[in-house]
């Protein structure tokens, strides 16, 4: 067996196992090794309930990994002459206004590498898409009563916003439709046939659909009922596509532009795109940012990424550039991350022996419990710590991320049956406690809320949030 064979016979044998013990409704997964495609492939099904298997032409929203197209349609203007990064964003956008004068201070560089000093958006309005082609500009216009977080240029914090109004330069420096000027300049050049940040556009056929975490069947994906499209969101975030085209995509940028005779960028563009900017704070191979990517390294290897996540989906798109090797997952659910399953098959391109992917411990304890009860789940725990704990991620913040994911949708007794489950396997955590206190305020229950707050408190005492609620509920 060659090298690649044994790649592929490992990559079929451990994903197989996640997705069966992660419940994953359906994920994709490409692979690049040596500058060549060595794997694309579905697995589960596009929706819980119709059943239809996913290949690897099934389409996936791509979330914020969107945003590294929006990075390469401002380099392409720019080698055209038609924009300079360190211009201010007024001088493309005359009408783009913030409530306090410092917006005027903010360039096209600050917006790409998240230190403008933009806010994010908490509300995209999935519920309520627009279709439009002015949706995008509305949009950009609408923010004007929104300030600065602090002065352009002073540190990082992602901003979603940042893109948009990205967005909307290329549209009035190309003079076309975001959307348009993606398809014609990018996704065409690199035979992304089926991919479009247009939804309408997009193959129903192909299609997954979103999945949401619930517990009215037991504990489980649930189709969503809205799907995250928004024509005013398009540059941050509605690129739809697939493992074999996000391939191309992977590969145009390992060889610095160049796809099968055609270019998206020129060799020297990628100094800008790939140069370190500002720490993130994040650490790990997401370190520092670039224009749109992230950077850093993994096992000595350097890193270029991005991950998305929106209602109802996952992706993460990982670049070793240096070894020709890249990495895409598409997960239709938003609840099951993508760092793990990503590293594990890493790990096998880098040569190393994988036995298994780490099952994350608290979504197989919550399962347990809603499909039984607490003690079950307690039971389960303690047999697991004795016998297969190495097998498991053994992370507090699961536990969290799931209890509010609930509350999310309105699911508040279940959030805190979560919660104080998860206080049992981690008595010292302030942290749930300080989330448990959330919760009960959130039923109404003060006097419960009272007495989570002063533990989380007396485990924490820097906890300066609980102390103000403790007061205001004594």
């Amino acid at each position: 067996m060659d090298i690649k064979e044994g790649i592929i016979k490992d990559l079929d044998r451990i994903i197989n196992e996640y997705v069966n013990g992660e419940f994953v409704p359906g994920l994709s997964v490409g692979v690049v090794y040596n500058n060549e495609v060595i794997y694309t492939k579905g697995f589960g099904v596009k929706n819980v309930d119709t059943k239809e298997p996913i290949d690897e032409k099934s389409l996936f929203h791509m979330a914020s990994v969107s945003k590294t197209f929006v990075a390469t349609g401002i380099m392409q203007l720019v080698q055209q002459g038609k924009i300079y990064l360190d211009k201010y964003l007024i001088e493309y956008l005359p009408y783009f206004k913030l409530k306090d004068d410092r917006y005027k201070k903010i360039t096209i560089r600050q917006l790409l590498t998240h230190i403008s000093g933009m806010p994010d958006e908490d509300d995209y309005e999935w519920d309520k898409p627009q279709y439009d082609e002015e949706a995008l500009e509305r949009y950009v216009r609408s923010i004007s009563g929104r300030e600065l977080m602090w002065e352009p240029g002073e540190k990082f914090a992602y901003s979603n916003i940042a893109y948009e109004i990205l967005g909307n330069v290329i549209e009035k420096v190309s003079g076309m439709s975001f959307e348009k000027y993606m398809k014609e300049n990018i996704l065409n050049v690199v035979q992304m046939k089926e991919s479009n940040f247009l939804k309408p556009l997009v193959s129903k056929e192909l299609l997954t659909s979103p999945h949401i975490l619930d517990t009215k069947n037991g504990y489980g994906a649930t189709v969503s009922e809205v799907f995250p499209y928004n024509r005013a969101h398009g540059p941050s975030s509605t690129l739809c596509s697939n493992v074999v085209e996000m391939c191309n995509y992977a590969i145009a940028n390992i060889n610095e532009g160049k796809f099968k005779g055609n270019k998206i960028l020129e060799t020297h563009s990628y100094l800008e795109l790939w140069r370190k900017y500002a720490l993130t704070g994040w650490g790990g191979y997401t370190l520092e940012i670039g224009l749109a990517w992230f950077l850093g390294e993994y096992k000595g290897n350097k890193v270029r990424s991005h991950s998305g996540m929106d209602t109802g989906f996952r992706s993460n798109l990982i670049i070793l550039p240096e070894r020709g090797i890249a990495v895409v997952v598409m997960i239709n659910s938003d609840y099951i991350g993508t760092k793990v399953l990503c590293e594990s098959i890493l790990d096998i391109l880098l040569g190393e022996e994988v036995d298994y992917i780490k099952r994350s411990l608290a979504s197989h304890i919550v399962r347990t419990m809603f499909n039984n009860n607490s003690e079950i789940a307690l039971q389960e725990y303690n047999k697991i710590k004795e016998n297969s704990i190495e097998k498991y991620l053994v992370y507090e913040d699961e536990f969290n991320a799931i209890a509010y994911n609930l509350l999310e949708r309105k699911r508040i007794k279940e959030a805190i049956d979560v919660l104080n489950l998860s206080i049992k396997i981690f008595p010292g955590s302030a942290n749930l406690y300080d989330s448990l206190g959330e919760m009960y305020l959130c039923k109404g229950n003060k006097k419960q809320a009272l007495a989570s707050y002063k533990k989380s408190f007396e485990l924490n005492p820097n906890n300066k949030e609980a102390k103000k609620i403790i007061d205001e509920l004594s």
